[in-house]
């Protein structure tokens, strides 16, 4: 009777292996889904529906880093350059290239890192900063009147609670 349990006590320690596994899987693709969603939103200027991918503790924030876009900020390209993330602590870091200019002339690079978090069962946006190239990305446009000029030391970032 012990020789049957065996093959009964493996498949279900099999399953379990593969069901939790699942589960890894299916939040890391439910990450990769919000994120190319929001990108998509964002590159399209659809920024009511990226909001919604936003932690609500910074959305004003985002909102007014934003309002530009499509105006006066014109996305061109998106390039997802590096993703890192933590199953321990449910984050990822992501840097995003985002080429962007005023019109055909005018083209500008930006990298930015964003930090999302899963809350409740969602992914949500909770910081992003221009790390390098135009910082203009999240505000007036290098070169406009009163804009100040890309400099590494201008902080671009959304401001995050108690961080």
């Amino acid at each position: 009777m012990g020789a049957v349990m065996a093959p009964t006590a493996r498949t279900l320690v099999l399953a379990l292996a593969l069901a939790l596994s699942a589960c890894g899987a299916s939040q890391r693709q439910s990450f990769d889904e919000t994120a190319a969603l929001f990108h998509d939103d964002l590159r399209w200027g659809r920024i009511p529906a990226a909001e919604t991918s936003v932690s609500p503790a910074i959305r004003t924030a985002f909102s007014e880093h934003h309002r530009a876009w499509g105006a006066v900020v014109h996305v061109i390209d998106i390039e997802v350059e590096s993703m890192r993330t933590s199953s321990s602590s449910s984050s990822a870091r992501l840097r995003v290239v985002w080429t962007h200019g005023t019109d055909s002339t005018d083209v500008r690079e930006s990298l930015v890192e964003e930090a999302w978090e899963s809350s409740g069962g969602r992914w949500v946006l909770r910081n992003e900063s221009v790390i390098a190239g135009d910082a203009g990305l999240f505000g007036a446009p290098a070169g406009a009147p009163g804009a100040t000029p890309a400099a590494p030391a201008r902080d671009e970032s959304v401001p995050t609670p108690n961080a």
